[in-house]
């Protein structure tokens, strides 16, 4: 007879002298977790990678682009001469043989610039449409490293709470043998076995927390849901910078507004150029025929110079005129925020970058390693058995301890944060 075998992840292939309907219900569990494996691709990143990434795959980033496209098309279409106008013309006369025809051709030119403002405007367009993707493209860039750096701080924070539950199961094994050897109490044991537990539940929570920064990565990265993503490597270093001065000409944003003040302002232009509608020029002929009596009918050829010249007496575009003013103020207005919300925005990045630092240094330098030694100390006395230790010496220790490591690891957090704020004001 043949004994199990373990195979295939770990499931076991049955005997013969298995039941049937066992080994068909194993099969079926191995062959889908199989096609699970098999479809299931996880798209790795790490921080700086996930921004490349996402620019070439975002979707929204990518409808944004025919943004440009739709103003190219209106810029090749801008500054033309409207269509040629053919016109005709009969008149027969309904009680005799007597009859007028006539052909004409007319082209309207405007009076004014209006042609080259219409390409100002449509130029002046198109460089906002550039402008605004590349503000888009910093804006994904920023939103996805936001959410890289807050999952491996969740990562951070996962693996410290790990190794405190490893620690709470060494101390419960511990107890138990002070317990066993008349030195302590079983209910310390007991004790530390639900702290475990407990740090169990916070390790639920972060995973839950993470599933849901995930969700949220997902389509900023433009990864199908056929594919798990995974952030991998760990936070840099701080580095803070000396000052924040940024160059706000070189932001994309800015010169997206700069570029909307000038079609503003050629907007101005085009609706006074409007006032005055396109004069026409333009050729006819006619053919006259007649009957002149006694001579019979007789044909009449006439060949004319057409004009028009419209007057602007009812409608004077002020409308047009008015709103293209109000755009312009307003247009003037919005960059002279952005530029001061940039500069705010830098200082209070760089601000919460140098706090950030002095977190981390006071906790690396000087708090942690003391937490580290007195926890160091009380735990041995406490193996040892020494009188006058107690667990909650021991837990309070430990609590402090773990209280520096995560304020260790939510600095370096909301240093990074503060970073990528910093660089998306610097324009970068």
């Amino acid at each position: 007879m043949l004994s199990p075998m373990t195979n295939f992840h770990g499931f076991a292939v049955p005997s013969f002298h298995q039941n049937q309907t066992t080994f068909m219900l194993r099969s079926l569990i191995v062959f889908a977790f199989l096609g699970t494996s098999a479809t299931g691709f996880a798209a790795r990143f790490t921080l700086e990678s996930a921004g490349s990434y996402a620019l070439a795959h975002n979707p929204d980033l990518a409808a944004a682009r025919f943004s440009i496209e739709e103003a190219r098309a209106r810029l090749l279409g801008s500054g033309r001469l409207s269509n040629p106008e053919l016109e005709s013309d009969l008149k027969p006369n309904v009680r005799g043989r007597e009859f007028s025809f006539g052909v004409g051709f007319v082209q309207r030119f405007p009076l004014t610039n209006r042609l080259r403002l219409e390409k100002a405007v449509s130029q002046a367009e198109l460089a906002t449409a550039e402008a605004e993707v590349r503000a888009a493209e910093i804006k994904l860039v920023s939103a996805v490293r936001t959410v890289a750096v807050k999952i491996l701080s969740l990562d951070g924070s996962k693996a410290l709470k790990e190794k405190q539950i490893a620690n709470s199961k060494e101390l419960a094994t511990t107890s138990v043998k002070l317990a066993a050897e008349g030195e302590g109490s079983g209910l310390e044991a007991t004790q530390f076995e639900l702290e475990a537990q407990q740090l169990s539940l916070d390790l639920l929570q972060l995973d839950s927390d993470r599933a849901s920064l995930t969700g949220e990565a997902r389509p900023l990265l433009g990864v199908p849901t056929s594919e798990t993503v995974e952030f991998t490597g760990s936070l840099p270093e701080v580095s803070v910078p000396g000052a924040a001065s940024p160059d706000v000409t070189a932001r994309a944003d800015y010169q997206a507004a700069q570029s909307r003040i000038e079609a503003a302002r050629q907007s101005i232009a085009l609706a006074k150029a409007n006032k005055w509608a396109d004069a026409g020029v333009g050729l006819s002929a006619e053919v006259d025929r007649s009957e002149d009596a006694p001579d019979g009918l007789e044909t009449d050829g006439l060949i004319g110079i057409k004009f028009s010249l419209p007057l602007p007496f009812w409608n004077r575009n002020e409308g047009k005129i008015k709103e293209a003013e109000a755009a312009t103020a307003r247009a003037e207005k919005e960059a002279e925020a952005l530029v001061a919300g940039v500069r705010a925005e830098a200082m209070a990045a760089l601000g919460e970058m140098k706090a950030a630092r002095r977190i981390l240094d006071q906790t690396s330098d000087v708090l942690l390693p003391k937490a580290l030694q007195i926890e160091e100390k009380i735990l041995l006395f406490y193996k040892q058995g020494q009188p006058g230790v107690l667990l909650t010496d021991l837990l309070r220790s430990r609590e402090k301890r773990l209280a520096m490591q995560q304020a260790k690891v939510d600095a370096l957090r909301s240093y990074h944060l503060a970073r990528i704020r910093f660089n998306a004001a610097m324009g970068r």
